[in-house]
């Protein structure tokens, strides 16, 4: 029987259940990753919900709204919303019933069918804002062809046949309303807090796991124990209460456990058929011992009750965790170390890789397809890669490699640099330099121009004078500005007859007057490294001018063979090439890049009003003609302002929670060791002063397309805190 099969399958342990040795930072890699697995099941559709029609009375002392709420995935459904009359502005829950309970029940319009289940009534005559809604998963199916059969096992089933889950759904839903309940005037934004019974519990808890803000306070009754128990001893699970696969890596009190150390309240009864009282009991001690290792504890409450729900304990709770000065509910925020910052909605990170669900998903299938095929390296999401690149290289031929470093040496040595010298800009990455030294140059520095930060075209003629055996100059890109300064240095260096290989590391996406980088020089070099816009692991990319160039990047990044294919090598490759495991994150990316680089234009633009009159500080103005992807959004510090950019950084992390991103960049590659020891020709280049000058007083501030607008409302609040 299959029955022998499920039994083997539910008895073994979940992947990602910390030992109850584990130290903390252990276990909160368990509860990082596991949140990401909560999302991926979940495939939760963010709508965003909008209330098209409104209904306000008042009745018996509370505010009532009737809310018709629309969302372009469900449609229209229908809320309620309570309010303590007279109270201008508190704190607030979402109701979430059960899977039979009722609108008009939950809200107290007409009498309950069981004395607890009007708990939005109740909450709201204990003070708080309450919002609730219909789950919609009743009286959407004709009763004839249902034939007694639950709507909501109809439903999951249905569901599934997308890859999706009925309870995704309904956290779709939850998490649009939590946001209708933030921006309401009557609820308070910063105090918040979700209730679920039972399929609502279900909800509420992958809601608060899923939500941006973490930290919600969030109780929940009657839906406790182990999946084990709920799904094959008692049967009594509901589909939409848990994710399909979700098993795999948690039970559901290593769920609840994920949320620590935010308020949490439990409620389960000895009396409940639903549940199991020794399974909900150990269930309730795994949670407790979670909670005790990240310095927190767990409320949970063993009740002589059936299904149902303690009013009086869950208004306790939501009135000491939403107290007005945030009580316990700021301090569990403040102290959620097992929540990585991009999650918290607290700090502000210098750096947020953001892949959404479906994204994700279209990269598992495509390293799905390539383990299937056996095809690792040089296979078609290479090829697919480099054709989606074109698109932003000019139509230039485009190979791709394993790194931009790779990129840089192997342009060099087909450029023939060996015994030689190379110019290089004095303000960029050592891998610039360093790619030309193992390409069998010696470098020699050149000064910047404060406009454009590129390559000074009157310091590059000083330097070829110096260097008459220049074989090569590599200008950079700086920030994701090409420099209006580079077609004097083009055009110099065509009149010297000196091949010019640009280094676009950090400027895919980015023009001057339309013409993007990478088709300028013989070379663009660019990099997809993950600090870079867009990304694909590790990995680089090389576009050429000349077919005949490209075919030699192919036959250099591939250990040098004679021809694609053969046994024989006629130079000295190496192993450069790109995995179609990296190639399918690229893609992917690629893919989305448009809209990425729209939003990155976007949020540059609002950081450019945002700090018009912050003293102190002047934002960097991006050349007329030049078209910026904004890889960095640089800004100038006052050399006599009251802070150092040391000082200022700190400050704005500790007391701010904002991190600023890396500079570019704080040391000239000349101050580096290798090249200041005096062993190599580049030490007696210099002074380099407007060059200087621009690494020691420059910030660049956090800018991804995942930042939101009161994100960088907060950077910019700190920053006029801290320079004022």
């Amino acid at each position: 029987m299959q029955l022998r099969h499920l039994r083997r399958l539910l008895a073994a342990v979940p992947s990602l259940r910390p030992a109850a040795g584990d130290a903390t930072e252990d276990r909160t890699a368990a509860s990082r990753q596991l949140r990401a697995v909560v999302e991926r099941l979940a495939r939760v559709e963010r709508a965003p919900l909008t209330v098209t029609d409104t209904h306000v009375s008042v009745r018996d002392g509370l505010h009532h709204e009737r809310l018709v709420l629309d969302s372009p995935v469900r449609g229209t459904f229908h809320g309620t919303l309570l309010a303590p009359h007279g109270v201008p502005r508190g704190p607030a829950v979402l109701v979430l019933g059960g899977r039979n309970a009722r609108l008009d029940q939950l809200t107290g319009d007409v009498p309950p069918d069981h004395p607890d289940r009007n708990v939005a009534e109740h909450l709201a005559r204990a003070g708080f804002v309450t919002l609730s809604f219909d789950h919609g998963i009743g009286g959407g199916l004709d009763e004839e062809r249902r034939a007694g059969r639950d709507e909501g096992t109809l439903l999951a089933h249905a569901f599934a046949l997308t890859g999706r889950s009925l309870l995704g759904a309904l956290v779709g839903d939850a998490l649009g309303a939590l946001d209708i309940l933030a921006a309401h005037p009557r609820a308070d934004p910063d105090r918040l807090g979700l209730f679920g019974h039972s399929l609502g519990a279900a909800v509420a808890l992958h809601t608060a796991l899923l939500a941006p803000r973490q930290g919600l306070p969030l109780c929940a009754a009657s839906h406790l124990g182990s999946y084990q128990a709920l799904y094959a001893r008692l049967l009594t699970g509901h589909e939409g209460a848990a994710l399909p696969g979700i098993l795999e890596y948690a039970d559901l009190a290593d769920l609840y456990a994920a949320l620590a150390p935010a308020p949490l309240q439990l409620q389960y009864g000895t009396a409940d058929t639903y549940l199991e009282p020794a399974d909900a009991r150990a269930a309730a001690d795994r949670v407790r011992a979670a909670f005790a290792v990240a310095g927190a504890s767990a409320e949970i409450h063993e009740l002589p009750m059936g299904h149902g729900t303690h009013v009086g304990h869950a208004a306790d709770f939501f009135t000491r965790s939403l107290s007005g000065d945030a009580g316990d509910a700021a301090d569990a925020i403040t102290a959620c170390d097992a929540v990585p910052a991009e999650r918290t909605g607290l700090d502000v990170p210098a750096q947020r890789i953001r892949f959404e669900v479906s994204e994700r998903r279209a990269v598992l299938d495509r390293v799905d397809a390539a383990l299937a095929s056996g095809v690792l390296t040089q296979g078609p999401q290479v090829a697919r890669f480099e054709e989606l690149s074109r698109a932003w290289t000019g139509g230039a031929e485009t190979v791709a490699v394993a790194s931009g470093s790779a990129a840089l040496e192997i342009a060099l040595r087909i450029v023939g640099v060996a015994g030689r010298t190379v110019l290089v800009p004095v303000n960029t990455f050592f891998a610039t330099a360093a790619s030309a030294v193992r390409a069998g140059a010696s470098v020699r520095f050149v000064d910047i121009e404060p406009d454009g930060l590129g390559m000074d075209p009157d310091a590059l003629r000083a330097a070829v004078d110096r260097c008459p055996d220049t074989a090569a100059v590599l200008p950079v890109h700086i920030g994701g500005i090409v420099s209006p300064a580079l077609d004097a240095v083009l055009a110099y260096c065509r009149e010297r007859g000196i091949p010019v290989v640009e280094d676009a590391a950090h400027a895919f996406g980015a023009t001057l007057g339309g013409r993007p980088a990478g088709s300028f020089g013989r070379f663009g070099a660019f990099s997809f490294f993950p600090t870079k816009v867009a990304v694909s692991g590790e990995g680089g990319l090389l576009s050429a001018a000349l077919p005949d160039d490209a075919e030699q990047v192919r036959r250099w990044r591939d250990h040098g063979k004679s021809a694609q294919g053969s046994t024989l090598h006629d130079r000295p490759g190496g192993n450069w090439r790109l995995s179609e495991l990296h190639a399918a994150v690229g893609t992917v990316d690629l893919e989305r890049f448009a809209r990425t680089l729209a939003a990155r234009r976007e949020l540059a633009a609002r950081y450019d009003a945002l700090l018009a009159d912050v003293p102190g500080l002047r934002p960097h103005a991006v050349p007329d003609g030049s078209d910026s992807n904004f890889y960095k959004y640089l800004a100038h510090l006052n050399p006599d302002g009251p802070l150092d950019r040391t000082l200022l950084k700190k400050r704005l992390r500790e007391r701010h929670g904002v991190s600023l991103a890396g500079e570019v960049y704080d040391h000239l590659l000349c101050d580096h060791p290798y090249f200041a020891d005096g062993t190599q020709p580049a030490s007696t280049d210099g002074p380099f002063e407007r060059a200087r000058r621009f690494a020691r007083h420059h910030v660049a501030l956090p800018l991804y397309p995942s930042l939101t607008e009161a994100e960088q409302i907060r950077v910019v609040t700190a920053l006029r805190s801290e320079l004022s």
